[in-house]
């Protein structure tokens, strides 16, 4: 899944997103990949996925913040 950015929305919906799965990782690295709570077994994602998608995530912000949006601005100017 490519991530790309387009605008500051989307900027900041990336922003909480890879807080989003960093938390998700550290969960799975504190509490494992699964959990039984009762007779009702939990699995949470796989890390290899999560470590993927963080680091599409950062590459994404890192292009956004180095290159801004694409739109440029152009002013034409008529000389009298």
């Amino acid at each position: 899944m490519a991530v790309i950015i387009r605008n500051k929305t989307q900027y900041d919906d990336a922003v909480a997103t890879l807080e989003d799965l960093k938390k998700a990782r550290h969960k799975i690295l504190v509490g494992g990949q699964s959990y039984t709570i009762g007779a009702t077994q939990m699995n949470r994602a796989s890390l290899s996925e999560i470590t993927e998608e963080i680091h599409e995530y950062e590459q994404a912000i890192d292009a956004y913040e180095t290159r801004g949006t694409s739109k440029r601005r152009v002013a034409r100017a008529v000389p009298l």
